[in-house]
């Protein structure tokens, strides 16, 4: 979930609703990050989306909506937005827009007829605007899915439906159009051809989304003056490459990040990677020239990731998977940092 555009970290936090916590590592750039406990249940902090600029970094809670801000460089954190009644609200992907609010998918709360996105103040953690984007009921074959990602161009905010295939009229992403100071529009939806759409990024100009395909492992792009959408044909080594469950995904110029959400039944003795994609030909293809994982703390079942300098932390949900070996809390998650290696190149 790479976020580009934002300008200026600020330190003000709310200060009823601090809760500290420090790595163990070491304070530059830790190889890893602990969150803290969730503040309803005292379990771990239920990460899956992290957004990132500077040494700043933005994590959710899922099963509460509640917002972690913190710094790279010393793993300190607190809690920017406090939890919400269970279930209530969630907090999926997040963005911070050039306007200094934070975009947060509100996955599938407050209930099965509902689907948001919260917009809060990205210095104090207030809540700006509670946006509905869709109501029921929805179309029959299955669920309609959650608000998964979210990425802001100087134009419009765009959030994913993460559907299943048996419902194809949810194949749509939700677009909320912006004035020009940022003012927040009505919104709409942008038919896609495709279902399961979950990590999404924007090039700097806001003309192209990238959008990853979950359930089938495929890429696409999408013009966002004309809404025409087109699959990204990627090799590696010569043969079509395989990336199931891309959900995060970061865009710097022409390399393209995708965090692979493993392990899965389906992919036996794939605990989770980063695939690191050169694109080409207007992103209409692209080449993997790489994969990131880390030695010393190999990832598991990662969501999302984001870029500071020349990391990429990586949010890792551990779980009991057969092969892959984890430690701590069977549910324990925390930022594992990967070494992005090489330069990128510029939109």
């Amino acid at each position: 979930m790479r976020r580009l555009g934002w300008t200026g970290a600020v330190a003000a936090l709310v200060a009823a609703a601090l809760v500290s916590v420090i790595s163990a590592a070491s304070p530059h750039f830790p190889l890893r990050i602990d969150f803290p406990p969730n503040p309803n249940t005292g379990a771990n902090w239920a990460a899956e989306g992290i957004f990132g600029h500077g040494h700043t970094f933005y994590a959710g809670d899922t099963t509460n909506g509640a917002v972690l801000k913190g710094d790279v460089r010393t793993g300190e954190s607190s809690i920017l937005v406090p939890a919400a009644a269970q279930g209530a609200k969630a907090a999926f992907g997040l963005f911070v827009d050039k306007w200094d609010r934070l975009w947060v998918a509100n996955g599938a709360a407050p209930n099965a007829n509902e689907r948001h996105a919260l917009v809060y103040d990205a210095d104090t953690g207030a809540l700006i605007r509670d946006i509905t984007l869709a109501t029921g009921p929805f179309p029959a074959g299955g669920a309609f899915g959650i608000i998964n990602d979210v990425t802001v161009t100087k134009d419009a905010a765009y959030l994913t439906n993460t559907n299943n295939a048996t419902n194809p009229g949810a194949n749509v992403l939700f677009k909320v159009p912006l004035g020009k100071h940022g003012e927040i529009g009505t919104p709409t939806t942008v038919p896609i051809p495709f279902f399961g759409a979950n990590g999404i990024e924007a090039t700097k100009n806001g003309k192209t989304l990238v959008i990853a395909g979950f359930t089938t492992g495929e890429y696409f792009t999408l013009d966002t003056e004309t809404n025409a959408v087109h699959k990204i044909d990627i090799t590696e080594n010569g043969a079509p490459a395989s990336l199931p469950r891309g959900d995060g995904l970061i865009l710097k110029g022409n390399t393209l990040y995708i965090v692979l959400n493993l392990p899965s039944a389906a992919f036996p003795g794939m605990c989770g990677d980063v695939a690191v994609v050169k694109l080409h030909d207007q992103m209409t293809t692209g080449e993997v020239i790489d994969h990131l994982n880390s030695p010393d703390d190999p990832l598991v079942n990662p969501a999302t990731a984001d870029l500071f300098g020349r990391y990429l932390y990586v949010v890792r949900r551990n779980g009991t998977f057969p092969g892959c070996t984890t430690t701590g809390l069977t549910a324990e998650r925390w930022l594992t940092r990967l070494d992005k290696k090489g330069d990128d190149d510029e939109d």
